[in-house]
């Protein structure tokens, strides 16, 4: 019963074709991330990514590990269009030390023509919403993406990612320019 209900969900998710799939990288950083489309009508979307970085100058290496979901709702006119929407995530690393966080999280997207558009996020935990060995986190990217092909674009962006701990010591996880590839299917 559980295999017929998880491939039904997956199926009726594919089938509304407003997923993507996304890497990026720079000199220190890679990430993967998805977006699955779960509702027509009110755009709800589970999302997820992981980030694996180089910790500067030495060997070690860091990855965080995020999931949530979102709502964006639309406003479009003939020349373009803004999203923007609400959403939460679970945000877990065990680099330093233990961290779990869940943040609030804005979008924002702005479409200029049918091949360039723009994204921007910002999320925020405070301690209330910080676990484990965490105070606080936050987190901030934009990016600019061209349209390629019929279903894929190209991006280059910015982001910038703090974790502070119990102890006080705040860690920049990350901040970098990066650049990709998305796919949406």
């Amino acid at each position: 019963m559980k295999k017929i209900l998880f491939s039904s969900i997956v199926a009726t998710t594919l089938l509304f074709a407003n997923n993507s799939a996304q890497i990026n990288i720079n000199n220190d950083t890679v990430e993967v991330s998805t977006d699955i489309y779960l509702e027509e009508s009110n755009n709800y979307y589970y999302f997820g990514s992981y980030l694996r970085t180089s910790n500067y100058g030495n060997t070690n290496t860091n990855s965080l590990l995020t999931v949530g979901i979102k709502v964006l709702n639309s406003y479009f006119d003939n020349n373009g269009g803004i999203n923007y929407g609400f959403g939460i995530k679970g945000v877990y690393s065990n680099d330093y030390k233990k961290f779990f966080a869940t943040p609030l999280a804005i979008f924002a997207n702005y479409t200029l023509n049918e091949n360039i558009y723009f994204d921007a996020q910002l999320s925020y935990a405070p301690r209330v919403l910080s676990f484990k060995d965490a105070l606080s986190y936050s987190d901030y990217s934009i990016k600019a993406n061209y349209k390629i092909i019929e279903n894929g674009s190209i991006f280059i962006g910015y982001r910038n990612i703090n974790k502070e701990f119990t102890n006080k010591v705040e860690i920049k996880y990350d901040k970098s320019i990066f650049a990709g590839y998305k796919v949406t299917f």
